[in-house]
């Protein structure tokens, strides 16, 4: 039984066998059905769905927004709090935190497992209604992020289908132990790119796949085909990445369903509201305090890496910027062959902008390579008139990460990082060969940013 059948309202009930009763419940994008009507958004699943009205119905609890306003009084006196960026910040960011803990009950705390899109720090309007950003540490909106749990003593398996002509660059299925967002690591204070507490990686590169993009995997118990992941015993999170270096390619449509026949597990919604009230100091709290020892601790214009993502799909670097009016952050960098790279910055506490209003983050076919095919981006919080300008949204303090995916056996990391400096934004016009771009091509590329994200939702 669903989320929506077992907790929401009648209305919601109703509205749900009506879009079934419709024939929009397949799982598609594109084109009509045979009785003349749009089919359902790929990522709009019922789960989703579901998920999302019990969100919106527990922002509206007075006990959650109690402690909200507890915990934004609690972080206005953190030393990121007293800083003008991170004061004006605040409240975005308990929002976007509150949401991600709520998705993480979602995934874990459900009858049966399901993929459910909650990641992203753009808001949505969807399906009726509109829902807040989803963040937690960094995210990035080149990445359709979805994430199940699942006991590891039991078998499942996931089918999956791609879009054959707008294939993400890269898909990849991680598992990983406990639950989706819990604030905890191995090692706070090392280098790592990751949490550390991986299970087992796969790529689209490791798949065996059907020519028409159709693909099953099995987790648990013994292998019954070409794409198996071993289970262990105790909660794991299946995090799920569409990472895409194009805004047009499509999400990869997946289900999960349980092999070894177990009924569904109880589910109380009132249990749901609890669980998220109790640990929703402690969630904010470590997330809200996360660069200050993510990839060992930044200090102002440094960067870290490029480190090697846990289980070897790709490299990671960090940076933080700290921008004195007039001056900007250069970085110049190579794709070393990846199929995916991209830039992104956040606020103070890792939170980033609306991505289809500010030009936020670059991928491969957002940027402007140099003439040598090197990338040179600049981050400002005012337009300079580059091409390659990633926009703070008028932040002055902030992180940032540079992603490498789907590289070609054997690849490194040697030549993927070659500039990164502080320089005058007045400098900029003495830089030979930047790419530049006019004001109406500048609001060409935002609108362009726009149509591009909302494909997602269609």
């Amino acid at each position: 039984m669903s989320v929506t059948s077992r907790g929401s309202s009648l209305k919601a009930a109703r509205r749900k066998i009506c879009w079934i009763a419709a024939g929009i419940g397949l799982l598609s994008s594109g084109g009509v059905n045979a009785k003349g009507v749009a089919p359902r958004p790929i990522l709009a699943t019922s789960a989703q769905i579901d998920a999302e009205q019990t969100l919106l119905r527990l922002l509206r609890d007075p006990a959650l927004q109690a402690v909200q306003s507890q915990l934004k009084a609690e972080l206005a006196r953190t030393p990121t709090g007293r800083t003008a960026d991170g004061a004006a910040r605040i409240d975005e960011a308990v929002a976007q935190l509150t949401n991600s803990l709520i998705f993480k009950h979602l995934a874990s705390y459900r009858p049966a497992p399901a993929f459910l899109w909650g990641t992203d720090d753009t808001p949505r309007t969807w399906l009726g209604h509109t829902l807040g950003g989803v963040g937690m540490a960094g995210d990035n909106p080149d990445n359709i992020y979805r994430a199940a749990t699942i006991d590891g003593r039991r078998r499942y398996e996931i089918i999956g289908q791609f879009d054959v002509r707008h294939r993400p660059a890269q898909f990849s299925i991680e598992i990983f132990g406990g639950e989706a967002g819990d604030p905890k690591m191995k090692d706070q204070n090392a280098k790592h790119a990751d949490l550390g507490n991986q299970i087992a990686m796969l790529t689209d590169s490791d798949l065996v796949i059907s020519p028409d993009g159709n693909f099953r995997v099995t987790l648990g118990g013994k292998a019954d085909g070409p794409n198996h992941i071993a289970g262990t015993p105790g909660i794991e999170t299946i995090a799920i990445r569409d990472s895409l270096s194009n805004w047009t390619q499509r999400p990869t449509r997946l289900t999960i369903r349980p092999l070894d026949g177990a009924p569904p597990a109880p589910y109380d919604p009132a249990e749901l509201r609890r669980r998220v009230i109790a640990e929703l100091p402690a969630h904010i709290r470590f997330w809200s305090a996360f660069g200050t020892t993510w990839v060992g601790g930044l200090q102002p214009n440094t960067i870290a890496g490029p480190i090697a993502r846990d289980g070897g799909w790709g490299f990671l670097a960090g940076f933080r910027y700290k921008l004195a009016p007039g001056k900007a952050l250069l970085i110049t960098t190579t794709s070393g062959g990846a199929r995916y790279t991209g830039i992104q910055v956040t606020d103070p506490w890792m939170i980033a902008s609306d991505a289809r209003k500010y030009q936020t983050s670059l991928n491969l076919s957002q940027a402007k390579p140099n003439a040598d095919g090197s990338y040179t981006y600049v981050i400002a919080p005012t337009d300079p008139g580059v091409a390659n300008w990633v926009d703070t949204a008028g932040l002055h303090d902030g992180y940032g990460i540079l992603r490498w995916q789907g590289f070609p056996a054997g690849a490194a990391k040697g030549d993927l990082l070659r500039d990164f400096k502080v320089i005058d934004i007045a400098d900029l016009d003495r830089i030979a060969g930047l790419p530049r771009v006019t004001p109406p091509e500048r609001r060409a590329a935002i609108a362009a940013r726009r149509t591009g994200y909302e494909s997602r939702l269609h």
